[in-house]
Formats: structure tokens, C-alpha cells, sequence
């Protein structure tokens, strides 16, 4: 995480900061595989790669369970998601966090950040049981 302020945060009229949280500082992608490939193994479907996940998430939860469904060749997607999304949603309560890192820089720059007196908030698209 770089920071580009100048030395007085009041320069730039701030008193607060808001970051978001997965992909900016905390990459999740371990964690969404897990879990999506063990949703996967529940409903009899094929694993599905990382890196083809990777290019799905963005766009919150039942984006990337419908975009997973459908990478892998579920025959009915929209037939598919309830069961698919309680699944999702058990197995990535059970690992949450567990195949997950914080990136390099943002324990450091939140620190900078506070140190200038900003207030911080994190903000994310997760469903609130996550």
C-alpha cells in the first residue's frame, strides 16, 4: 500500500479515509476457491482454477457463485444457485479468513494513515454473515 499524501493531511482537506477490503487490502482469492470448490464437490461439478475465479469476483457473492455455476458447465444455473448458495455460504463461514493474507504495505500505510489523525473505515461488498 503506497501512500502519496503530502506531509499535512490538511492540505488536502481530509479527516477521513475509506478503504476497501477484499482485493485492495486482503487478497481473499484462497478463500473464495476453497470454498467455491468445495460448493463445487457438493453439487457432483468439476473444481474450477483460481485464476478463472480470479477474473469473477468483483461483483459480489451471488455474481460469482452464478459466473462459477456457469464457467463449469452446470446445466441450470438459476436452478443450481439456491443449493449452490447454501452451500457457498457453510463451507465460507467454516474457512473464512484461513486461506486469506493481508497484502504486503497495508498494515503500514493504515498505521501512516492513522498517525495523521484520519479517521479509517473498511468497507465491503461481502453479505453481512461473512
Amino acid at each position: 500500500m503506497q501512500l502519496n499524501l503530502p506531509a499535512s493531511s490538511q492540505a488536502l482537506e481530509l479527516d477521513a479515509v475509506m478503504v476497501d477490503l477484499d482485493g485492495t487490502m486482503v487478497n481473499t482469492l484462497g478463500d473464495f476457491a476453497e470454498a467455491l470448490n468445495r460448493m463445487l464437490a457438493d453439487l457432483q461439478l468439476p473444481p474450477i482454477a483460481p485464476q478463472a475465479i480470479e477474473h469473477m469476483v468483483g461483483k459480489g457473492s451471488e455474481h460469482l457463485i452464478r459466473s462459477v455455476l456457469a464457467h463449469v458447465g452446470a446445466q441450470d444455473v438459476e436452478g443450481a444457485y439456491p443449493r449452490a448458495w447454501q452451500r457457498y455460504e457453510h463451507h465460507y463461514l467454516a474457512i473464512n479468513g484461513q486461506f486469506a493474507d493481508v497484502y504486503p504495505g497495508v498494515r503500514e500505510g493504515l498505521e501512516a494513515l492513522k498517525a495523521r489523525g484520519l479517521r479509517l473505515a473498511c468497507l465491503t461488498n461481502k453479505p453481512l454473515s461473512f
